[in-house]
């Protein structure tokens, strides 16, 4: 190798010393302050700036060194934002690769006195790669406290009712794995935030902007009033929901953050996190359309119950109708339980029509419903046959028990004070199940017996 090495690095053992530190660097930010400190000595004392390359191609200022002097000497470096503006400058550039690609740029003003170019491409090499195992350590690690989050989040679906709800049981673990200060889900027009986000207005406003990029396939860095944002989209099987968004309040370069200057050009997010907020996107999507799957089946349930309940239920009473009835009865019939049926109707209903109203006449019909119902076991059941007539089915009673209950309906109805001054009474015809009946046959009786009872003088039960 030719060439004049650095007083800071002027021997091997000091260069291997230099790749040794980046080889052991913890984290990404103090990978990049050795390796630009190390280039610093080597390109005697020029600035190093660093970029990262972002998906669409454009270039975030991730780190600089010596941060003052750069500031103050070297504003053109802080201001490249693209590929191109890098290619028209005088930088001297070394690429740092990713797994895949170009991760990002690493660059400094020609020295006139500079340290071998291999020595430098040496250590560039090694800091892409320690820059890989560092983003394989923390995807590994955030893999598995994803893993656990995911699994919370799938066993929550069917227990939280709502997108605030997600947010707020889970929202805190989220921005810890992230280092997050905020985060917001914007889904079907709505917004939902967690801890610190920029306002509403603001967020519709880059909602807006990046809907109109149709970007629904890539992460963006977001700028402006929502710098240091994040944004992932939301989808299941490519169709487009919505947009993840998460907030950190200090960039990579946080001394930077003071000066306005250049707040369009920081980095707040690295590619590896980038890779990993999709899988968190990618659960939220799932968990989100799983959600609604789980409120439409509920809303679907109930559906099905009050359209099940109308079509058995007598509207004005809320007792059987005539249809549900007949299917009950032909269910017993098959079944071979014995049961016995009572048919009755108010005694000179017309009358109570005509003299207070049809409107009148339908809260009485309410009330004797009601006053059966409370009247009757548990196991017997009230329909309404038409008009004022009305059949009860009484499971396992023989006549003697049945013709009690009639009778005890008899004086309840009659011992019954309603809304109107005139006593109210019911004729009962009462009739018990026969082999070979059918429900025809059933009804015919019992029509037959309360016919029977009203010309005896009403009020009374007639078995038949």
């Amino acid at each position: 190798m030719s060439g004049t090495l650095s007083p800071s690095v002027q021997n091997l053992d000091n260069l291997c010393q230099k790749l040794a530190l980046l080889c052991g660097s913890a984290t990404p930010l103090e990978l990049f302050e050795l390796l630009a400190k190390t280039l610093h000595a080597l390109t005697q004392g020029q600035p190093v700036v660093l970029y990262r390359r972002l998906s669409t191609g454009n270039l975030r200022l991730a780190y600089c060194y010596p941060l003052e002097s750069t500031l103050v000497s070297h504003h053109a470096l802080l201001a490249i934002r693209c590929y191109e503006d890098l290619a028209t400058s005088d930088l001297q550039l070394y690429e740092l690769k990713g797994e895949h690609e170009v991760w990002g740029y690493i660059g400094h003003p020609p020295a006139v006195h500079a340290g071998p170019d291999k020595w430098i491409q040496l250590l560039v090499d090694i800091a892409s790669q320690r820059l890989r195992l560092l983003k394989a350590e923390r995807i590994a690690a955030r893999h598995s406290g994803l893993k656990s989050l995911r699994r919370l989040l799938s066993r929550d679906i069917k227990r939280l009712t709502s997108i605030d709800d997600i947010l707020q049981h889970h929202g805190a673990s989220w921005c810890d794995i992230f280092q997050a200060e905020g985060i917001a889900l914007a889904y079907q027009g709505d917004l939902h935030c967690f801890g610190k986000c920029p306002s509403k207005h603001q967020l519709f406003h880059q909602l807006q902007q990046l809907n109109q990029q149709n970007t629904h396939d890539e992460i963006i860095e977001l700028n402006g009033s929502c710098q240091g944002g994040l944004a992932a989209p939301l989808s299941v099987a490519h169709a487009p929901l919505g947009w993840l968004l998460l907030f950190r309040q200090q960039p990579l370069l946080p001394a930077l953050i003071a000066n306005t200057t250049f707040q369009d050009v920081l980095s707040y997010w690295l590619p590896l996190e980038a890779s990993m907020i999709i899988e968190l996107a990618d659960d939220l999507a799932v968990a989100i359309t799983a959600q609604e799957v789980v409120h439409l089946n509920r809303q679907l349930t109930k559906t099905n119950q009050r359209l099940e309940g109308l079509a058995h239920t007598d509207p004005l009473t809320k007792c059987w109708n005539r249809y549900y009835t007949e299917l009950v009865m032909e269910d017993l019939i098959h079944s071979s339980i014995s049961f016995s049926m009572l048919m009755f109707d108010i005694d000179d209903f017309k009358k109570v029509n005509d003299t207070y109203g049809h409107a009148i006449g339908d809260d009485i019909l309410c009330d004797i419903a009601q006053l059966v119902q409370e009247t009757l076991r548990a196991d017997d059941h009230l329909g309404r046959w038409g008009g004022e007539e009305f059949v009860v089915i009484s499971k396992q009673l023989d006549q003697d028990a049945s013709l009690k209950l009639a009778n005890r309906l008899c004086r309840c109805v009659e011992q019954h004070t309603f809304s109107i001054a005139d006593q109210l009474t019911v004729s009962i015809g009462l009739t018990l199940l026969k082999p070979g009946d059918q429900p025809r046959q059933l009804f015919e009786r019992a029509d037959q017996g309360m016919y029977l009872a009203k010309m005896a003088g009403k009020n009374q039960v007639f078995v038949c």
